[in-house]
């Protein structure tokens, strides 16, 4: 055994100079090829090469720790531990490989809902006041997953819900102290069970008029107010389908002139006047312009004036929540009692140190600055939108200027010799901001909504009536006319051969050519002036009779007629 031990050995590294390396894997496939051959036992071929056992590893190795880093370096230990492990988990673990390449059938609900909105975005145009509130209209969409491919309902409702939290409730884990939810509205889709098929278009509409004196979505840093749509369905086998679908109410107030305020800073002559835009949008800049008089005051042969050294602004939001608490923490409070929350935060702050302009030459002078503000330099906080909410939540929003003034003297003949008196004063100025989203190109529902059935009357309009209660056309009055008496221009009559027709007019009927009158005597008195009918002035009469009666008429006429020039005029021609 020693003996062939190592003739195995040495051929391998004799090999190894000229061949390619031998691995451990080609010389123990060799020395199973020759067990089975000797004795005769069947060759089992194996997708992934065999790992030999301990006392056949032990023979073909040779304990030499030089000999040990030689054969790790021909082979590939990471390989060769896939593999082994490969093995090992597919002979112990088949079963479980097995199970995990087949596809577990996932359980499939009887359908759900899908929403779709028809409506624009929810916004509030105008003040609580004068709101007219925003129109919601959608379709609630019904999908049926069942294997059968119908389901069948015995229940179908959807509620509109408001919920006012509080992130401060009386209670701290009490959920009936920290949100408070109400119903605006209520829709019965089912009045008895009803079966639905996956192929059908299974869509339920409805609309809902939010009033405009609710407040709009709220995310404050004390409480919270939002909108949703609820859905549940029940099945005939006892199974809920439910939807939650949110909403978001926003209010926009229109523009207007810009605010004027005026401040008066006793017991010195200062006046500061600031002009402020009506509204602020969360976002963006506005412009402020201020002017501050008075700061000059005049004596015998010195002058005292104002100089202003420094001005800041921050923009500060207020928010208040009321805190109720539920039937069962209601001892922790007086009775009948809530808890008021405040806090406070800054949005927006800028100090300036130059920038305006200083008049000391005029009566009082004046010093005058303008400067843009806005509600989104500090980046940690997001403004929200001015809200007053009956249930206890407000947000306001003010802006707060601050000045500081230093004193000076100086003579009147010498301006610029200027003494500090070391005085100082700060003065503050605080304006109410009205924080609310850009409106854009939107208009209220009711503006751009066609009239509907309701409002068109049940007759024609009239021309009124006597009582003033008769809502739109009530209060009209009857009088006389007892103005100047009206001017009529008569018409000049030409008359008819037929004493039963109607006479004719110069300007009535179909154009007309002048024709020369025929004198004719009436019981030999003498010439008639009375004027002939001329070929083409029809009455209305003649122009409803038959073709023929015209054409006849007209002949007898052209006959009859003296000869003479008739002239003919085109259309627009002026004679």
């Amino acid at each position: 055994m020693r003996g062939s031990r190592r003739t195995v050995h040495q051929g391998t590294t004799e090999t190894s100079h000229h061949n390619p390396p031998i691995t451990v894997i080609d010389v123990v496939s060799a020395l199973q090829r020759k067990l089975t051959a000797s004795h005769l036992e069947p060759t089992v071929q194996h997708a992934t090469p065999r790992r030999p056992s301990f006392s056949m590893d032990s023979l073909l190795h040779k304990k030499d720790k030089d000999k040990k880093r030689d054969d790790s370096k021909d082979r590939d230990p990471r390989g060769q531990k896939r593999m082994s492990l490969a093995h090992i988990r597919h002979s112990s673990k088949s079963k479980d490989r097995s199970s995990q390449q087949s596809p577990r059938a996932l359980p499939h609900g009887p359908g759900h809902f899908d929403m779709i909105i028809e409506s624009p975005p929810l916004v509030l145009f105008g003040h609580v006041s004068n709101s007219t509130g925003a129109l919601l209209s959608g379709r609630l969409k019904f999908l049926v997953e069942d294997q059968t491919g119908e389901v069948k309902l015995t229940d179908f409702t959807m509620v509109l819900r408001a919920s006012i939290g509080t992130k401060k409730p009386v209670g701290k884990e009490c959920k009936e102290c920290s949100e408070r939810v109400d119903e605006l509205k209520k829709w019965v889709f089912l009045s008895e069970p009803k079966t639905f098929y996956s192929g059908a278009d299974n869509q339920f509409p409805y609309s809902f008029l939010f009033p405009g004196h609710l407040p709009a979505t709220t995310q404050s840093q004390l409480g919270a107010i939002s909108y949703s749509l609820h859905a549940t369905a029940t099945t005939s086998n006892g199974e809920k389908i439910t939807y939650n679908h949110p909403l978001t109410i926003q209010r926009a107030i229109q523009p207007g002139p810009d605010k004027a305020s005026i401040r008066i800073f006793p017991p010195t002559n200062l006046t500061g006047r600031v002009q402020l835009p009506p509204i602020v949008h969360p976002i963006g800049t506005f412009p402020v312009t201020m002017s501050l008089s008075g700061v000059v005051e005049k004596k015998g042969e010195s002058q005292t004036r104002w100089r202003l050294r420094k001005l800041s602004w921050r923009v500060e939001e207020h928010s208040k929540v009321v805190s109720t608490p539920c039937a069962k923490h209601a001892h922790k409070v007086s009775e009948g009692k809530s808890i008021l929350h405040t806090e406070t935060r800054t949005l927006g702050n800028d100090e300036m140190k130059t920038g305006w302009k200083s008049d000391f030459d005029t009566i009082g002078g004046e010093i005058m600055m303008e400067f843009d503000a806005s509600l989104a330099t500090n980046a940690k906080f997001k403004a929200v939108c001015d809200v007053e909410s009956p249930a206890g939540i407000e947000v306001k929003h003010n802006l707060v200027i601050e000045l500081i003034v230093a004193e000076e003297f100086c003579p009147n003949k010498g301006t610029q010799l200027i003494t500090p008196t070391g005085a100082a004063r700060v003065l503050r100025m605080q304006f109410a901001l009205v924080v609310t989203e850009r409106a854009g190109m939107g208009i209220s529902w009711d503006e751009e909504m066609p009239p509907v059935y309701e409002d068109v009357p049940e007759s024609p309009p009239g021309y009124g009536s006597a009582d003033k209660n008769d809502g739109a056309w009530g209060g009209a009055i009857m009088e006389d006319y007892h103005g100047p008496e009206l001017q009529y221009e008569d018409l000049e009559s030409m008359g008819n051969h037929d004493s039963d027709l109607p006479p004719t007019y110069l300007n009535a009927g179909l154009p007309m050519r002048n024709r020369p009158h025929t004198p004719r005597t009436d019981s030999g008195e003498g010439p008639s002036t009375a004027p002939v009918r001329r070929a083409f002035g029809l009455t209305n009469d003649e122009l409803g009779a038959e073709p023929p009666r015209y054409a006849l008429r007209d002949r007898h006429e052209s006959t009859s007629s003296p000869s003479g020039p008739v002239e003919d005029y085109e259309e627009g021609a002026v004679a």
